[in-house]
């Protein structure tokens, strides 16, 4: 390109004016070409004039960047250099910003998204510290309930000839508990895949409540149904299933302290079947709903929050979501949608 403007240049007071029009289309062609060259590529190219104003943007700069262009972000003109930014319009985004200079006192600015590849590391680096905690904790867990189950016997024969020792009943109540929540780490560290048959969520929910149909009548909670008689058929494992909705009614339960209401109600679409289940306990506040899922963040005094991470695990692996919304004082609903084995389809008008 460079050489074929030198030509033109040295012989332009030769040329016809044919000549100099074919000239130019050529030149008009080859701007069109590299126009969409760089309209293609995945990067945000910027150029800046040594007043920092943009003389060219290709789109995806645009798209990147938004309307506002590059003001806010830090560029370093008339320098090379290379840096990470993280900017929240017109969407949350990482960008790896490289600067270089060109002629005329031009500054290059190369941008790319690396949202997906930092996403992608830190979720490989998760995963590696979760493996080797995994793997740590799963042997510490053990490793405890060999002495927690020689206490706990000692503790019995103690109890016959000191029945009413309250020390003696606090210790025994308090191993019952480390008990539970070394059950609930092994759970959660050697989850068992799922065997999924076709089914309908109906069955496990009717189970759950049945279950726990005492729990609700001893916290005057009442239990609300909107449960269809046909429900598309899903892709369940109804044993893990119900263990799911044994968390989140456990958890409403725990959530009402001076009775309530629990509303359980099951829809469908063409995609979908969605399962709700609200309670009209104290509700969560936005903090605390960002974390659900996470272990060591439940509201609850002894808790572990290893109940709703194993349910969050469970209905993933049938392929499905959950999610809960809440506020402080108004309940929350947990609602867990299952894909459909066979899905509805639809003409469009």
């Amino acid at each position: 390109m460079n050489s074929f403007f030198k030509g033109v240049r040295k012989h332009i007071g030769k040329l016809s004016a044919d000549a100099l029009r074919e000239q130019y289309k050529r030149v008009a062609d080859e701007f069109d070409f590299f126009e969409k060259v760089l309209g293609a590529i995945k990067e945000g190219i910027v150029v800046l004039d040594g007043d920092g104003e943009v003389t060219y943007q290709n789109p995806f700069a645009v798209e990147l960047l938004g309307k506002g262009g590059l003001k806010g972000l830090n560029i370093n003109l008339g320098q090379s250099s290379k840096q990470e930014l993280a900017v929240t319009y017109p969407e949350e985004r990482a960008l790896e910003v490289q600067t270089m200079m060109l002629e005329r006192n031009s500054t290059l600015v190369i941008i790319r998204d690396v949202t997906a590849e930092k996403r992608h590391t830190e979720e490989a680096l998760m995963a590696a510290g979760q493996s080797a905690v995994r793997d740590l904790a799963a042997g510490v867990a053990h490793e405890i309930g060999n002495p927690l189950n020689a206490l706990s016997l000692n503790l019995q024969l103690l109890a016959r000839d000191y029945p009413n020792e309250d020390a003696i009943k606090v210790c025994r109540h308090q191993i019952k508990r480390l008990d539970a929540i070394i059950r609930d780490f092994l759970q959660a560290l050697r989850p068992s895949r799922p065997c999924l048959v076709p089914g309908n969520v109906a069955e496990p929910l009717t189970n759950c409540l049945n279950a726990l149909k005492h729990r609700f009548e001893e916290k005057r909670v009442r239990v609300v149904l909107d449960i269809p008689g046909a429900i598309p058929v899903v892709a369940i494992d109804k044993n893990q299933l119900e263990q799911v909705f044994f968390n989140l009614f456990k958890n409403a339960l725990e959530a009402m302290h001076d009775g309530g209401s629990i509303e359980v109600a099951v829809t469908a679409n063409d995609g979908e079947v969605e399962t709700r289940i609200r309670d009209s306990g104290e509700g969560m506040d936005e903090e605390r709903l960002r974390h659900l899922f996470e272990p060591y963040r439940t509201g609850k005094a002894g808790g572990t929050g290893l109940g709703l991470m194993v349910s969050e695990r469970i209905v993933r692996e049938h392929g499905g979501t959950i999610g809960a919304e809440s506020k402080l004082g108004e309940g929350t609903t947990f609602i867990i949608r299952l894909p459909r084995i066979e899905k509805r389809i639809r003409a469009l008008k």
